[in-house]
């Protein structure tokens, strides 16, 4: 599957002190993550159908994306700010939800969108984060109409090998 290497205390000690950054818990309070799915889905794509949670609401959500997106650029334009983390969070939670996810604090993956913290979904049957605020710009720029719930398809395939497993430990999972 892939290589695992256990983290070091010293690595350990930073991801904990980035999970209780103050802007980070803010930012992931669930008052203020309803608000900005609820505005997303009721105001930004008010048509969104009746299943947000799914591929179909990806495939949606990529549709406003490339219908309001011209360039990699204008996602993170100021004026763009609150539609882009709006995405951000409903790309994230559709493969939380879906997956067993994690909302996760990775600070070297926020880019120009998020400064002071990295919103990623974690998984137990990955080591690699999904960087939602990366997905924005990566469909704008591959143009394919398809490209999120691609990757939830890829995603579902594997996380289905996984729970059929047992749900091992990551660390089991991903022996090479």
């Amino acid at each position: 599957m892939g290589g695992f290497r256990p983290y070091t205390k010293a690595e350990l000690e930073q991801i904990e002190r980035d999970q209780q950054d103050p802007k980070w818990l803010e930012w992931l309070a669930p008052e203020n993550m309803n608000a900005q799915l609820d505005a997303f889905l009721n105001e930004t794509v008010p048509d969104m159908s009746d299943n947000p949670w799914s591929a179909g609401g990806l495939d949606q959500a990529e549709r406003y994306i490339l219908d309001h997106f011209h360039d990699m650029d204008e996602v993170d334009r100021p004026q763009n700010a609150t539609v882009a983390d709006q995405l951000s969070r409903f790309i994230g939670e559709v493969f939380r939800r879906n997956f067993e996810g994690a909302w996760f604090n990775v600070p070297s993956m926020g880019g120009d969108r998020y400064k002071d913290f990295g919103p990623v979904i974690r998984h137990e049957w990955t080591d690699v984060y999904l960087d939602t605020g990366n997905l924005i710009t990566a469909t704008v720029d591959r143009q394919w109409g398809d490209y999120l719930s691609g990757i939830f398809s890829n995603s579902l395939e594997t996380y289905r090998e996984w729970v059929t497993a047992g749900r091992p430990p990551m660390a089991e999972w991903l022996k090479d």
